[in-house]
């Protein structure tokens, strides 16, 4: 019944947008008429006062008439019979010009002056007359035109209920047997379940269901019954558990080693979910007031964000690719806030084979929309600059928001003394500061700011890393 409903809803759009059409276009044929009738007394008053202001009033007046021309045309042509009373008017007012030309181009009002102007006002009389075969041709067409539509409407009605019948009992029918087999498989499941109950372990494992919740239990019966014999075989061979529990400390001394590996990880894999719920917000909003193109654009820009924090966990990636999906994240929020700031990054030379830790970038971005930018109502800016000094690959993200304080700055940085509260609103930052330092061995990054005038943050990467 959804379906029903939503394809009703796009055909009384389509009826609905028919019906404006036709309501506009008569409306301009309607203003066509009335700036012909208006244009014919601008021309006599200009002709027998010949001053400026009538002068001005004509031509402003036959501009009009032109522009409504052009604005009709496209609808107009739908029709063939419209069609020819809208060439035979474009050929009139055409004529009407090279008469009217002619009129004010002679100085001496003679017998041949005379007959012009008899042949101006008989040809306003004609396009006025074929101004009105003009609306009442196309009135008729757009009316069948829009009866034809509803009937097509009511077709396409039936049709679909008919359909949604048809796919009801199949689906019913559908679940019928759905039902005889999930009871034969609950069958299955309690004559292994009484097999387990006295004690036949020795018997297969149950195969793959087709049902998830069934398969679930079958797998679970599967595991309790391979538990049991494990652990009945575990008690016939003692001697292997020391065995087995020097190799649980070989594993910790290999955990220890891979402590630092899982800091990074563990790092990078903590998400701002402010973020996945704005983008959410704003592509639900997209959806809604936009077309699907938009939507998918979002969408796409939202699968590179977490694509790439799958795909590089804990690795050194091409810093092209960290311009990529930093490109994605600012379609997102370019979409977002829309004219109330706007990004650009700004890149010097070869960068392609530069390597750097994943997110970087993005974070502090992120900060400086959230905690910069968010209370401006437009024309905030952020700037990314990525340039090589020396040995030195240098990040710069520069936005023109409320900037930080001095002493709000040291606590962001010093973070070891800072309150947990206050850890969450920078928490991106100090991710990025400490994956740095466990990457590198010490701080790289920099921030200088001014209160009301911006935020700059500084991150030297050495490029021999």
């Amino acid at each position: 019944m959804n379906v029903v409903f939503f394809l009703s809803f796009l055909r009384r759009d389509k009826e609905i947008e028919v019906y404006q059409n036709n309501v506009d276009t008569n409306f301009k044929l309607n203003q066509l008429s009335l700036k012909i009738t208006e244009n014919s007394r601008y021309f006599d008053q200009y002709f027998q006062e010949r001053s400026e202001e009538n002068n001005e009033l004509y031509q402003n007046s036959r501009a009009e008439i032109a522009a409504l021309m052009t604005e009709i045309e496209d609808e107009i042509s739908r029709d063939q019979k419209s069609k020819t009373f809208y060439r035979n008017l474009s050929n009139m007012l055409e004529y009407h010009d090279q008469l009217v030309s002619s009129l004010f181009n002679s100085n001496i009002l003679n017998q041949n002056t005379y007959q012009m102007l008899i042949d101006i006002d008989t040809l306003y009389s004609y396009i006025s007359s074929h101004t009105q075969n003009l609306i009442n041709s196309y009135l008729a067409y757009h009316s069948s035109n829009y009866v034809n539509l509803l009937l097509d409407t009511q077709n396409r009605t039936k049709s679909i209920y008919f359909f949604v019948i048809l796919i009801s009992i199949a689906v019913f029918i559908f679940a019928v047997l759905m039902a005889n087999n999930i009871l034969e498989t609950i069958e299955k499941l309690s004559s292994f379940a009484r097999y387990l109950s006295l004690g036949h372990w020795e018997i297969e494992n149950i195969e793959e269901i087709n049902y998830r919740e069934l398969n679930i239990l079958g797998q679970t019966f599967n595991l309790m019954k391979n538990n049991i014999s494990k652990y009945i075989k575990e008690l016939k061979e003692k001697s292997e558990l020391e065995n087995k529990l020097n190799q649980e400390k070989m594993q910790n001394i290999e955990k220890e080693r891979l402590l630092k590996e899982s800091q990074l990880l563990n790092l990078q894999m903590q998400m701002d979910p402010h973020f996945l719920f704005n983008t959410l917000n704003t592509v639900s909003r997209t959806a809604m007031f936009e077309n699907a193109a938009k939507t998918q654009e979002l969408i796409i820009a939202i699968s590179k964000i977490m694509r790439y924090n799958l795909d590089h966990k804990g690795k050194m990636v091409e810093l092209n690719k960290e311009i990529e999906v930093l490109k994605a994240y600012l379609t997102i929020q370019e979409t977002r806030f829309k004219e109330q700031m706007n990004f650009r990054i700004k890149t010097e030379g070869d960068l392609s084979n530069f390597k750097i830790p994943p997110m970087i970038i993005q974070p502090i971005v992120e900060n400086s929309i959230i905690h910069g930018l968010a209370d401006i109502e437009s024309e905030g800016k952020v700037l990314i600059e990525i340039d090589k000094e020396e040995d030195y690959l240098i990040i710069k993200i520069i936005d023109n928001g409320i900037g930080i304080e001095k002493q709000k700055l040291v606590d962001i940085l010093n973070e070891e003394h800072k309150i947990e509260s206050d850890k969450r609103k920078s928490l991106g930052l100090l991710n990025v500061i400490k994956r740095l330092k466990l990457h590198y061995g010490k701080n790289l990054l920099n921030i200088n700011s001014k209160v009301n005038k911006g935020t700059e943050v500084i991150i030297r990467i050495p490029i021999d890393e």
